[in-house]
């Protein structure tokens, strides 16, 4: 396979995931941080902070997050969690912060969520071709806010897609990966083979063997590349995968257990069933009717 293919496959996987994530929310900005104030967040969204005019403290106890932020710099938050920020420099420009709030929900939105680290951080004073598009996007953002017009809930969507794109772009490409994920693992040829064939066709029985002869590998060497880049085994994958699409299935149509089992390639109700209460700690049955009262 040559290194478009493989470019094309990598592409393929991301797109198609975060295609089904349906990732939408709201862009505003916060313009009452005079006086140092502390403004403490919902912790059930996801978020994208732009600071402006000044430098800023972002903290989470939870997570232990105690970051200093600079005047132009970006800082994505995928997984949900409490955080608060604090203006530590007051600057001649009014500062603000520029904030989008989005969900990451389902099982592509988590699938997203779990392949990032808790935040990415993208300062405003790096080299490269990266630091065009923070102005760039930062003048179309405001000019959106101050000037609403049609479509502009449209644009401003769109914007948190290019946003959360090109800061996980800035997170790959840096020298040390902070999160072993299938996110990261995209980058490597062999695994990112690997990822494409399982998403494809998560019914088939993948093997190790298997899956180290589709990507020319010794099985060994496949075993070890997996784990240290994805952070778990081929099979464990595999399984955890299989597990999401049965979750969405259960939420999502009226297809039986057995029906579903076969759906995400277990040869049998039970096995399937004995897999799921490994993954969530009750039987399909339990979720589905849990899922159903939540519901209501």
């Amino acid at each position: 396979m040559d290194s478009e293919q493989d470019l094309n496959k990598l592409t393929d996987i991301f797109f198609d995931i975060y295609k089904k994530a349906k990732i939408s929310g709201k862009i505003y900005q916060v313009e009452n941080y005079q006086n140092k104030n502390i403004v403490f967040l919902d912790k059930n969204f996801s978020y994208i902070h732009i600071f402006q005019g000044s430098s800023f403290k972002i903290k989470s106890d939870e997570q232990q997050i105690n970051e200093t932020v600079n005047d132009g710099d970006i800082i994505v938050i995928p997984s949900r969690f409490k955080h608060s920020i604090e203006i530590i420099e007051d600057k001649a420009i009014e500062p603000s912060v520029i904030t989008c709030v989005f969900q990451l929900n389902g099982v592509y939105g988590q699938t997203i969520a779990e392949g990032l680290p808790k935040y990415i951080l993208v300062p405003s004073d790096r080299n490269g071709k990266v630091a065009e598009w923070i102005p760039m996007t930062v003048a179309a953002i405001k000019l959106e806010l101050d000037q609403p017009s049609l479509g502009s809930q449209v644009m401003l969507s769109s914007v948190i897609d290019l946003l959360l794109v090109w800061s996980i772009r800035f997170w790959l490409n840096k020298e040390t990966l902070n999160h072993k994920s299938w996110i990261s693992a995209l980058q490597n040829p062999a695994i990112s083979k690997a990822l494409f064939l399982m998403h494809s066709d998560p019914t088939k029985e993948w093997t190790v063997d298997i899956l180290a002869k589709e990507t020319n590998q010794s099985k060994s060497k496949f075993s070890k590349n997996f784990i240290e880049l994805v952070g778990t085994t081929p099979i464990n994958y595999l399984k955890h995968w299989r597990m999401k699409l049965a979750n969405q299935y259960l939420i999502e149509t009226n297809n039986s257990i057995s029906q579903i089992a076969d759906l995400v390639g277990y040869s049998s109700p039970a096995a399937f069933t004995r897999s799921f209460i490994q993954t969530y700690g009750y039987s399909p049955k339990k979720f589905r009717e849990m899922s159903e009262t939540k519901a209501k």
